[in-house]
């Protein structure tokens, strides 16, 4: 039975991938990551799928990207974020993320209200999780949407009043929203161009797109002290590791424009004169402008 898809080329260039660090699924090292992070019992259920196959990363080094050549199918995928990890601990998680965070991800959200000028706008976050950033601001201000494939937290978000998408009813969304979101997400996913048309068609013309990944920018540039653990390249979850440069380039070529330094000090400087004001998240655009692996853009 195929438990695993084979990536060898680039999925931002599609050049060839040069191979970057190779080590058996069922080396004792990730045997012992597995057990650690899934528990024994619910590597059991999953072991027999590893049985020779190898964790390889191939790196491109026009892009400054890495991926695994080895990903989870469709079945296994499904397995593994519905069945093998534990939703309890996973929910928890996100509420206690969102009580650290409800003020600063309010005040995110008053930001886009104001750039819109509208009476209410609608956000889709995709890939919405258990839907706690929807639920941090003011809902006279934005419809909540959320793109999400399981069905436990699709079940958990219609019970906090969160619209759900999925690929069944996504055609009746077409040029809907003014921002999307994906946060944490585009690691975890085998195929860029089927994701990015399906943005395209949700969103409107001035929408604002927000995308957030793992950096990897280290492992480039230490490739010989390859950690197995929770992080950008953790093994069958994280299938995509990004540097500011590859992410960028990926933005590029699916034709978007990376929004400036200059419209991100406007948006802020108009949200003050709206009589609001949030200084560390200013400084934290500014800085992601710069530096990390969260970039805001826009249609062209």
């Amino acid at each position: 039975m195929v438990a695993f898809n084979k990536t060898h080329n680039c999925k931002i260039c599609n050049r060839e991938g040069v191979y970057f660090y190779d080590e058996q699924f069922l080396s004792p090292r990730l045997t012992k990551y597995f057990i650690d992070y899934y528990g024994e019992e619910k590597f059991k259920l999953f072991i027999n799928k590893l049985e020779g196959i190898n964790f390889i990363l191939l790196k491109c080094d026009n892009c400054k990207f890495i991926w695994q050549k080895n990903s989870p199918d469709d079945k296994f995928s499904y397995l593994l974020y519905e069945n093998l990890i534990d939703s309890d601990k996973s929910l928890e998680k996100s509420k206690l993320k969102f009580v650290k965070d409800k003020f600063r991800v309010s005040h995110e959200i008053n930001l886009l209200f104001h750039k819109f000028k509208k009476q209410k706008i609608n956000i889709l976050d995709f890939g919405a999780g258990w839907g706690h950033w929807l639920l941090s601001g003011d809902k006279n201000k934005y419809n909540p949407y959320a793109f999400e494939l399981s069905n436990k937290r699709k079940n958990f978000l219609k019970k906090m009043e969160i619209n759900v998408i999925d690929f069944d009813n996504i055609n009746n969304y077409k040029n809907c929203f003014h921002f999307i979101r994906l946060d944490q997400v585009l690691e975890h996913l085998d195929n860029f161009n089927h994701i990015f048309k399906i943005l395209k068609k949700l969103a409107r013309k001035d929408c604002i797109f927000f995308i957030s990944v793992p950096d990897g920018s280290n492992l480039l540039k230490d490739p010989y002290n390859i950690k197995i653990q929770k992080g950008p390249i953790q093994p069958l979850e994280h299938l995509n590791c990004f540097s500011r440069f590859s992410l960028e380039k990926l933005i590029l070529r699916e034709n978007f424009q990376i929004i400036g330094l200059k419209e991100t000090i406007i948006m802020h400087f108009y949200y003050f004169l709206n009589g609001k004001a949030n200084i560390s998240l200013f400084y934290n655009d500014v800085k992601n402008y710069f530096y990390s692996t969260s970039i805001k853009f826009k249609f062209k």
